[in-house]
């Protein structure tokens, strides 16, 4: 491990400004915060094994979360040893900020069942962990969470985030009582919030009745199955503009991840997020 290409700092900053991209930062200020926290690092450059140093760090949360970072956006990152250490850190790393990044590699990287312990992150005290929390519950699908999630969607002292995120991750889980809360989404105060709802009905149902909740439940009153239109459900993913540093590594092509089933999710059907749709959630994280 130790001994493979060395990652140089234009690669350091694809791998940082991807995960910006797929963690879903609003505009500039929350991967300026990123580039500050690895600034140091991202002007030298690093093995593999050294990354993997980093992340397992005692003495430093700066370079455990640099390192959980590089990690967890390799091509490496879901392996075993990995995800084991990105379990053992949302379970109990004390620095808030290591812990939502190993919460959303977590999301990427692990089985449906560590959707519970993600889960439990949506209780943090802290904006980021829930955040990541409710972000990567769109990526692992367990209908156990679902519970949670309806208690996050209805709690109108959280953060329109984490709503927003937590109704698109019940699109995936055709349930009468998820549908119910959605349509309960389209009445609060937040337009994000009404349309993210509106949008993971539309994927369940295969029906638009708008943001009103009253053509919603007209038609779910005169109908036997809800659900038998069901679009297939797909976690969004995030894009941005091409920044400097990608621009420097020329050497590297630009891609990105695109929307796909959550893991755990076996289904087919048409798809649910367009161009505009991804457009849609990036505005709304």
């Amino acid at each position: 491990m130790g001994g493979g290409r060395r990652l140089h700092r234009g690669m350091v900053g694809l791998v940082m400004v991807g995960f910006c991209a797929l963690s879903g930062m609003s505009g500039m200020a929350g991967c300026e915060t990123m580039r500050q926290d690895i600034g140091e690092f991202s002007l030298g450059s690093a093995t593999p094994g050294e990354a993997a140093r980093m992340m397992y760090d005692t003495t430093d949360p700066d370079k455990r979360r640099a390192g959980t970072l590089l990690i967890s956006t390799s091509p490496f990152g879901g392996t075993e040893v990995y995800v084991k250490w990105y379990r053992d850190s949302v379970q109990s790393e004390p620095n808030p900020l290591v812990k939502a990044v190993s919460v959303s590699a977590l999301g990427r990287h692990g089985s449906p069942e560590d959707a519970v312990l993600i889960a439990l992150c949506l209780d943090d005290e802290q904006f980021q962990v829930r955040w990541e929390a409710a972000k990567a519950l769109q990526r692992l699908h367990y209908p156990a969470v679902v519970p949670v999630l309806l208690t996050t969607l209805r709690d109108e002292d959280e953060e329109a985030d984490i709503r927003v995120a937590s109704a698109i991750a019940l699109g995936q889980y055709p349930q009468d009582r998820v549908f119910q809360a959605l349509v309960a989404a389209l009445d609060t105060m937040q337009l994000s919030i009404n349309e993210a709802a509106r949008r993971s009905l539309a994927t369940l149902t295969g029906e638009d009745h708008g943001l009103e909740p009253q053509p919603w439940l007209r038609w779910y009153d005169g109908v036997s199955n809800p659900f038998a239109g069901q679009k297939e459900y797909l976690y969004p993913t995030y894009q941005r503009e091409e920044s400097f540093l990608e621009k420097l590594a020329f050497w590297s092509s630009r891609s990105y991840e695109e929307p796909a089933v959550p893991t755990g999710l076996e289904q087919g059907g048409r798809r649910t997020y367009s161009d505009s749709d991804e457009a849609a959630t990036d505005e709304g994280g």
